[in-house]
């Protein structure tokens, strides 16, 4: 009889330590999935930050080639869409700034930016100017902010 007793109380140590192993890759799932979440957004915002940083830096380049000089740096706000699967993000940029003539400095960037380029036009305004309208943005990627390499561009 005893050892019907400890037979049972076998089985149900078992039937305990699968339920508790069953429970706990159910919850390593959930890690996993939530950590999967996390690092889906973190590559969303890395990606939309870069591709904002590429246009503060060729609306601030467009600024300096017109002979304008800047206080700051553009400080930018994006609306992107991104299609991670091409590496790219589309829809605006909208960057302002303010001259060291007190004139206010405006650049919006309208298209797709990827690893390789930006297609869309940067049109520039400055108060009391025209417009200045950037077709094709040389040396424009995400990949070079992103690289490490928009630091030591020299375009």
């Amino acid at each position: 009889m005893k050892t019907t007793t400890r037979g049972g109380y076998m089985a149900v140590a078992l039937v305990a330590l699968l339920a508790l192993t069953l429970a706990g890759c159910d919850q390593a799932q959930q890690v996993a999935d939530q950590a999967a979440v996390v690092a889906k957004k973190a590559a969303e915002t890395a990606t939309k930050d870069a591709a904002t940083a590429v246009i503060s830096r060729a609306a601030a380049k467009a600024a300096e080639q017109a002979g304008v000089e800047l206080v700051s740096p553009p400080d930018c706000t994006s609306n992107l869409t991104l299609n991670v699967a091409q590496g790219s993000a589309k829809g605006d940029v909208m960057c302002v700034a303010r001259t060291t003539d007190r004139k206010a400095f405006k650049a919006t960037f309208m298209g797709t930016l990827s690893s390789t380029e930006c297609k869309g036009p940067l049109t520039i305004n400055i108060e009391d100017r025209e417009p200045i309208v950037i077709n094709s943005i040389r040396d424009c990627s995400i990949a070079l902010v992103v690289g490490g390499a928009a630091e030591s561009s020299d375009s």
